[in-house]
């Protein structure tokens, strides 16, 4: 995939249509905006699959990497679970006693136009483990479901930095929760402008 991307960048097309070309669909808005803000150092609550992200790199950018990230072995083990789904990122579950969650378009969804976010149980990165045998449906998109994991993370470290017992190592500080919340004001941010650049195509 990283060498037809190459070739079709090399052919003049660019990240929409290179895309488009590789998987017989158009994609969200989202997936630019998210590409364009530089994954890597967006320090988000996830972990971002190799495709489709890194064929939306122009060469010139540093892509399409051709060395396989640390998911791939999810990647191909959600593929062989249901080609139908495309893989995108891995969510960490907020305690030790959940489960990841693999988050994932489905081509049916996007040929339909739509952003749909479908989940899998895993176990937790980097160890991943496909737990379920069906992706349900978890989101309007996967901007919208970064936004939740976000604000649960803030709301669930708020609650903490107030406990009575949150002292000593491993507690919670204020500079967490601010840095919590930056990075919900980012995301929050991330979905405003691929929203108004879909109105926009649209």
């Amino acid at each position: 995939m990283a060498r037809l991307a190459r070739a079709l960048y090399a052919s003049g097309l660019g990240p929409r249509e290179v895309l488009r070309e590789a998987y017989g669909t158009g994609f969200p808005e989202e997936v630019f905006v998210l590409v364009g803000a530089g994954l890597s150092a967006l320090d988000l609550l996830a972990y971002f699959t190799h495709q489709p992200w890194q064929l939306a790199v122009p060469p010139e950018q540093g892509g399409p990497e051709e060395v396989p990230g640390p998911l791939a072995e999810t990647e191909r083990l959600v593929l062989a679970l249901d080609p139908g789904l495309l893989p995108l990122a891995q969510i960490p579950a907020a305690t030790s006693a959940g489960d990841d969650r693999i988050v994932c378009y489905r081509f049916e969804e996007l040929r339909a136009g739509r952003p749909t976010a479908f989940c899998l149980r895993a176990a937790p990165y980097p160890y991943s483990e496909v737990r379920d045998a069906e992706a349900v449906r978890c989101g309007d998109s996967l901007l919208e479901m970064l936004y939740e994991v976000h604000a649960d993370d803030l709301r669930r470290l708020e609650e903490e930095l107030h406990q009575p017992w949150n002292r000593g190592a491993g507690s919670v500080d204020r500079g967490e929760v601010e840095e919590a919340r930056t990075t919900l004001e980012l995301v929050e941010e991330l979905r405003r402008k691929a929203a108004g650049a879909g109105r926009q195509e649209g």
